[in-house]
């Protein structure tokens, strides 16, 4: 009978431990998952950061062009208008 006994008891004991191995693998695995999610949505956030860096750049060039523009035609000048910067050039050729 003992036998026995030590045969169920380590039946059992195996059972546990694939149940407890298989819990924890899911446990670690929703935890890689939710982890992927959120290095995704950070690379898509710096992503968007470089984007608004850029925009922003881009606008602090246009604004001393568009003044000098107004100011060329203000004064009654004709063609041809100012040059457009290089800075903006290149932002041109980028897109």
């Amino acid at each position: 009978m003992n036998i026995e006994l030590v045969r169920i008891l380590s039946t059992l004991a195996v059972a546990a431990i694939g149940v407890g191995g298989v819990y924890l693998a899911n446990r670690f695995q929703k935890g890689t998952r939710e982890n992927r999610i959120i290095d995704q949505l950070q690379e898509e956030m710096k992503s968007m950061r470089n984007r608004m860096d850029r925009f922003e750049a881009r606008d602090k060039a246009y604004i001393p062009h568009i003044l000098r523009l107004n100011m060329h035609i203000e004064q009654g000048l004709g063609p041809p208008a100012p040059p457009i910067p290089k800075v903006i050039l290149d932002y041109l050729n980028d897109d």
